[in-house]
């Protein structure tokens, strides 16, 4: 088995004492008293500035600092928006905080690592231009994007939430670096010293208070963030306990894993355990509903793959079959066509990707089709917001195969309502520049990073950060991401998701191309839960085309904006 290597950073120096000799055994006991004394005084912690509390907040203050203003006050914010009872500090966003009237005074100067008076540096780790080379063999330019665009793209949106979000007195200042690591290397469990020589980089060099590496990013690598206390926003998604285990440094915007699996469970289990499958396709259409399960061979894969075990539990289903696939290009042919020979021998109708990576399954379902296999699809993707399930990656896929595909997530979403885009045009500052095709993920990374910056307040730390991720609001309906809310946090806000199904035959509203993805239980939506109650029970799921545009509105498409400013 592949193991993730994990490393903890070493003490950075030790302090030692001397004495010196006396001439008498009177001032040999005086000098040594002394010694003792300054030795000790020498070892106790420093005196620090007190911090205060806010009441029922979580959120601390140092002395001399100014608070926060309340939110919803009187007054207009940092970008002149007008405050008052629940508008947002940007009115056209769904995820963005209570607006709070522009703030003045004293923010504690450097309150953290990357944090100064003035700036908050935000690092991100370019990938190798030979990685992305092997990379664009499997999964195309046109859908993953390079290292610059998704620069510029941040770039964009940084400066966008720089001029609307209160930082007190702070702007963001995005830090690329060439890293000596590689995603691919550290995802197939090597190349962990490379990833912790990034790491300490990030935290000694660049003096980041956070990283927003995305794709570009592992888990290796977001491990040795936390270890040496530098903040990461990975899209790599695993359970909640790991989220817990790597506090305050480690977030998401989710769905964690454990989410998904619950609504695994409730879906395959409580919904359609038992009943005719519906979308399989040639001998296995009608069948009873008999589950398996594909998962990486690395640990924080199979911690996935077990809670989707224990959630199919709960409703009394057992996998048929499971297997374990080394994330190797040379040997995934043969484990996947291996794979999918045990799965057809169990008589499986129903196969569950578990932590769905955007190259695995292509091997998976060309084998099942060499095998004239044609099981329903459960894609439980391996990054946040559910990205393996956009379109564009889903195209990719075997077109007999992939219209078998269920997943979760929320449906695509029409441009003419597409928040993201409409930040990017305030921010974009170079007519020239190309949007990155995962633009939506950039920005819904940037906004649970910024929504934390203004709830955190003056005190930037990461504990006040742990603390704010709380305290961000429910969204309104119709947002792109589906639901946030940060009680459901500190870690991940994702709070609900609807049940899709991949479709050949229609128009996706967002990019105009065929292929889209229906919505089922029309169009319902459900909240994460250990048992999802208001999931159908014992129903066959129907699906259809979502309504995404108001009668008469005209849709966009996708080439208009990738170089709008």
């Amino acid at each position: 088995m592949v193991t993730t290597q994990w490393s903890e950073a070493a003490p950075r120096g030790s302090a030692h004492r001397t004495t010196g000799g006396p001439r008498s055994r009177r001032a040999i006991v005086a000098v040594l008293v002394l010694a003792v004394l300054a030795a000790v005084l020498a070892y106790l912690p420093k005196a620090q500035p007190v911090e205060t509390s806010a009441s029922g907040t979580g959120i601390t203050y140092l002395p001399g600092q100014t608070k926060m203003n309340p939110a919803y006050g009187k007054g207009v914010t940092v970008a002149g928006v007008t405050c008052g009872p629940g508008v947002r500090q940007v009115p056209f966003s769904h995820y963005a905080p209570p607006c709070e009237p522009a703030w003045h005074g004293n923010n504690g100067g450097a309150t953290s690592p990357g944090v100064t008076a003035t700036t908050i540096n935000l690092a991100y780790r370019k990938a190798a231009t030979d990685i992305l080379a092997a990379l664009y063999t499997i999964v195309p330019e046109s859908v993953v994007g390079t290292n610059a665009d998704a620069i510029t793209t941040m770039q964009a949106y940084i400066n966008f939430f720089n001029k609307y979000y209160e930082l007190y007195g702070r702007h963001v200042v995005l830090k690329p670096f060439a890293g000596e690591g590689n995603f691919i290397a550290e995802d197939t469990g090597a190349g962990a010293p490379q990833a912790e020589a990034d790491a300490v980089n990030v935290a000694t060099s660049l003096h980041a208070f956070a990283d927003m590496s995305l794709v570009d990013s592992s888990v290796v690598y977001t491990d040795d963030l936390a270890a040496n206390k530098v903040v990461a926003f990975g899209l790599y998604v695993q359970n909640r306990q790991w989220y817990a285990a790597g506090a305050p440094y480690q977030y998401s915007p989710g769905p964690n894993c454990s989410q998904q699996a619950q609504a695994i469970g409730a879906i395959l289990g409580r919904q359609l355990g038992g009943l005719p499958t519906e979308f399989a396709g040639g001998s296995l259409k009608g069948k009873p509903e008999k589950v398996g399960i594909f998962y990486q061979n690395v640990p924080t894969s199979y911690d996935c793959e077990q809670s989707i075990a224990a959630s199919l539990a709960h409703y009394g289903v057992t996998p048929a079959a499971t297997a374990d696939i080394t994330f190797n290009l040379s040997e995934l042919p043969n484990e996947a066509a291996n794979a999918i020979a045990a799965m057809k021998k169990a008589g499986v109708t129903t196969i569950i990707c578990s932590s769905c990576d955007p190259v695995t399954p292509q091997y998976y379902m060309k084998a099942a089709q060499q095998a004239n296999y044609h099981p329903e699809w459960f894609l439980q993707s391996y990054f946040a917001a559910n990205s393996l399930s956009t379109p564009a990656y889903t195209r990719l896929l075997p077109a007999a195969q992939r219209d078998q595909i269920l997943t979760i997530g929320k449906a695509p979403t029409a441009q003419v309502a597409n928040e993201a885009l409409q930040a990017y045009r305030l921010g974009n500052t170079d007519p020239s520049a190309q949007l990155n095709p995962g633009y939506v993920f950039i920005y819904e990374s940037l906004m649970q990073f910024f929504d934390g910056l203004q709830l955190a307040g003056p005190n930037l730390t990461p504990r006040n950060l742990e603390a704010a991720m709380r305290d961000i609001p429910k969204s309104t309906p119709g947002g792109i991401f589906g639901g946030w809310n940060g009680s459901a946090g500190p870690y991940d806000p994702a709070s609900d998701f609807q049940i899709l199904k991949w479709t050949n035959s229609a128009v996706d509203p967002q990019d105009g191309k065929l292929g889209t993805y229906e919505v089922c239980d029309n169009g319902q939506t459900f909240t994460f839960a250990p048992t999802i109650t208001s999931i159908p029970s014992e129903t066959q799921l129907k699906c259809s085309l979502p309504t995404t545009t108001a009668p008469g509105t005209k849709t966009a498409t996708a080439g208009a904006v990738r170089s709008a400013s």
